[in-house]
C-alpha cells in the first residue's frame, strides 16, 4: 500500500520526541471484532535520529489493558516465551547464559519485565539464581511465573510496578521495547527498580536485518510491534535518556523449529549526577534496510497472492486456522479476506466466542461437526506445525497450505 505524503507525525518518535516522521509503509489489518489496538497505521522513520516506528496508535493505556487481558502469552503451549517448545526453550537458554556474564552473583535480584509465562526465569533458577522476580500484565502469566520454583511472579507493568517489587541489580527487557506506545517513559521509569549499580538489559528485533529473516509478508509491521530498533537507535535511545550503554551487540535467534529470527541488544547503567553521556549518532541507513524489506514483503505478498488465485481461495467455503498477526495481514492483501470463511479456530483459546468479520472463531475440536470443509492454514511461520497439530487431533478436514512452496491443492 502507498505511504501517505504527509512527513509530520502524530506520535513523537519513541527514540529521541521529534514530530519527524517521513512516511515508509502504510499497514492494515482484519482484526478480531472488538480488538482494542489499531487496524491500520503508517510505518514512519524519523528524520532527525533515524527509528522508525507506528503512528498514528491508539493511547498506551490500551495497550496495557490488551497485554492485562487478552495477552497470546498467556498461554504457555502457545505463545513464546514459557519454553514449551523445544525450540524456544532453546532460546531461552541461551539468553539466559549471557544474562549470567553481566551478573555474577547467584543472589542478584533479576527482574524480568514482560516475562510471558516465566520461561527465561526457569532457566535462570537452573543456573543457580536464587533471587528472581518476573512481572507481567496478565494475572495468568503472573501465576504461570509464581509456579516455577524459587521465582516470585508479579502483576504490573511499565507504568505500574508492584507496590512491593525490591530494586533490582538487573532489569531484563527481552522483547518488549517494540511493544510498548510511549518507550521514553518507560526507560526513564526503569530508575525506580534499579538498585545501586543496577543494570537494564534490553533485547529487541533487529529491524536493519528484517530482509535477511523474512518468512511472511510484512510480519514484522504487525499489531503488537509498533517500534523498529536498530543497534544504534536502540543504544541513542538509552544515551539520550541518562544511561550508561556498557556492552552492545546483535545476536540472532530461534523463532520456530526451522527458521531464525535478528535481534539486538543493549547492556546499560544509570549516569551519575552530572555525568555526561556520549553522543550518540543517527541512524542514516535504517530506512534503507526497512526499504528493501518492504520491497521484499511486496513480492513475498504476490507470491501468497498467486497461490490463493491458483487454489480458487475467493470462490471456496472455508475453515481458517490462525487468528495471528499474519493472518490478519493476509485477511487485508490476499483473495482470503474475500473466501466465504464459515469459522476461524487457533489452539490458543483467547480469541475463543469472538467473531472476525462476522465469523465466529471455535476451538479446534468444534471442526469435528464439519469435515467436508478445507482449512486454510493462515500462518506461513508455523504452517508446518499447524499441519502436524491438524494431523494429531485427528481432524478429517482438507488442509491447504498458503506458503509460497508448498503443494498445490490440499494435503
Amino acid at each position: 500500500m502507498a505511504a501517505s505524503a504527509t512527513r509530520n507525525a502524530e506520535r513523537p518518535c519513541p527514540v529521541c520526541g521529534a514530530h519527524a516522521g517521513e512516511p515508509l509503509h502504510q499497514r492494515a489489518f482484519v482484526l478480531p471484532d472488538g480488538h482494542p489496538l489499531a487496524a491500520g497505521y503508517t510505518v514512519v522513520t524519523c528524520t532527525v535520529c533515524g527509528a522508525a516506528y507506528a503512528t498514528p496508535l491508539p493511547d498506551q493505556a490500551a495497550y496495557d489493558r490488551y497485554y492485562r487481558d487478552a495477552s497470546k502469552y498467556a498461554d504457555a503451549a502457545t505463545g513464546t516465551g514459557s519454553g514449551a517448545q523445544a525450540w524456544d526453550d532453546e532460546r531461552l537458554g541461551e539468553t539466559a547464559r549471557a544474562l549470567a556474564s553481566f551478573a555474577p552473583a547467584l543472589s542478584t535480584h533479576i527482574v524480568d519485565v514482560g516475562c510471558g509465562a516465566g520461561g527465561l526465569l526457569r532457566q535462570l533458577a537452573a543456573l543457580g539464581y536464587t533471587n528472581l522476580t518476573g512481572v507481567d500484565p496478565a494475572q495468568a502469566c503472573a501465576d504461570a511465573t509464581s509456579a516455577i520454583s524459587g521465582v516470585r511472579g508479579l502483576v504490573g507493568n511499565l507504568f505500574a510496578y508492584p507496590a512491593d517489587l525490591q530494586p533490582a541489580g538487573l532489569v531484563v527487557l527481552s522483547h518488549v521495547l517494540e511493544h510498548v506506545r510511549d518507550v521514553g517513559a518507560a526507560v526513564d521509569g526503569l530508575a525506580a527498580i534499579t538498585g545501586a549499580g543496577g543494570r537494564v538489559y534490553a533485547e529487541v528485533p533487529d529491524a536493519s536485518r528484517y530482509t535477511e529473516y523474512l518468512v511472511a509478508p510484512f510480519l514484522d509491521f504487525n499489531t503488537e510491534h509498533i517500534n523498529h530498533f536498530s543497534e544504534a537507535t536502540l543504544r541513542r535511545l538509552f544515551a539520550s535518556r541518562g544511561w550508561n550503554v556498557v556492552a552492545y551487540g546483535t545476536k540472532t535467534i530461534t523463532s520456530s523449529p526451522t527458521t531464525r529470527y535478528p535481534a539486538a541488544w543493549v547492556l546499560a547503567e544509570r549516569l551519575k549526577p552530572r555525568e555526561a553521556s556520549a553522543p550518540a549518532a543517527p541512524d542514516r541507513e535504517l530506512r534503507k534496510t526497512l526499504s528493501r524489506y518492504v520491497s521484499a514483503s511486496h513480492a513475498l505478498l504476490a507470491r501468497v497472492i498467486t497461490r490463493c488465485e491458483e487454489l480458487g481461495i475467493a470462490a471456496t467455503e472455508i475453515i481458517v486456522w490462525g487468528t495471528g498477526q499474519t493472518t490478519a495481514i493476509l485477511l487485508a492483501e490476499t483473495p482470503l479476506g474475500g473466501a466465504r470463511i464459515r469459522a476461524f479456530t487457533d489452539s490458543n483459546p483467547m480469541h475463543y466466542g469472538r467473531t472476525i468479520s462476522g465469523a465466529p472463531v471455535v476451538p479446534p475440536d468444534a471442526l469435528r461437526t464439519m469435515p467436508e470443509i478445507p482449512i486454510v492454514i493462515g500462518s506461513l511461520l508455523h504452517g508446518g506445525e499447524i499441519a502436524d497439530a491438524i494431523a494429531a487431533r485427528g481432524l478429517a478436514n482438507p488442509v491447504i497450505r498458503l506458503d509460497p512452496g508448498t503443494p498445490s491443492g490440499t494435503q
